[in-house]
């Protein structure tokens, strides 16, 4: 079976450059117009379910796939985006500027311990299991719409790269990566924005 991971579509907030977490920012009309396409670039394939973070962003991105793929999206809680309250709403150069080290220890050490940050680690442990046991209940193709850092975990640990090398790759709001479970876990496909064009 082919998994297909799905990072949301945009938010006002992706246009900022703001961190978002687990803040709930619904889709913006870019977003809305992103998952239609997404939606038809999947019109054509065989997909089993569609699994879905509860927030509203992904949520609405994998309705807008349901629609046309007539399937009700399945939410899964643990496949919610990292808990970073301490500089959600900030950009990144403002994180930098005012908890540079806190931000620095948590993105180089998976299991860093910063008030307010969810670890790598458990990202990644918690996106992993959910993976694994979508992978184990389907035969068929499966669709899980969720956010950008639960992705790079579930990459990491098909490809084996230590946590702090998610840096190294991106995942674009509405993008496609794929990965085939009809044996080992293997990447077949990462961050595909082709359908935006």
């Amino acid at each position: 079976m082919i998994l297909y991971l799905i990072r949301h579509a945009k938010t006002s907030w992706n246009d900022r450059g703001l961190w978002q977490g687990n803040v709930d920012i619904p889709l913006n009309d870019e977003g809305y117009l992103q998952a239609k396409k997404l939606a038809q670039r999947f019109s054509g394939l065989s997909i089993e379910a569609i699994y879905t973070s509860p927030l509203s962003r992904s949520y609405q991105t994998a309705e807008e796939i349901s629609k046309v793929l007539l399937q009700q999206p399945i939410v899964e809680s643990s496949l919610r985006e990292c808990e970073i309250s301490l500089w959600n709403g900030l950009t990144m150069s403002e994180t930098l500027e005012k908890y540079e080290n806190q931000y620095k220890y948590w993105s180089m050490n998976p299991l860093a311990t910063v008030e307010g940050v969810e670890s790598l680690q458990n990202v990644q442990n918690r996106t992993v299991s959910v993976i694994q046991q979508i992978s184990s209940s389907h035969r068929g193709n499966v669709i899980v719409v969720s956010h950008a850092i639960a992705i790079k975990m579930i990459i990491c640990w098909v490809l084996g790269l230590p946590i702090p090398f998610s840096k190294n790759f991106r995942i674009e709001n509405a993008s496609v990566s794929a990965l085939d479970f009809s044996d080992n876990p293997r990447l077949i496909l990462l961050n595909d924005t082709c359908h935006l064009l």
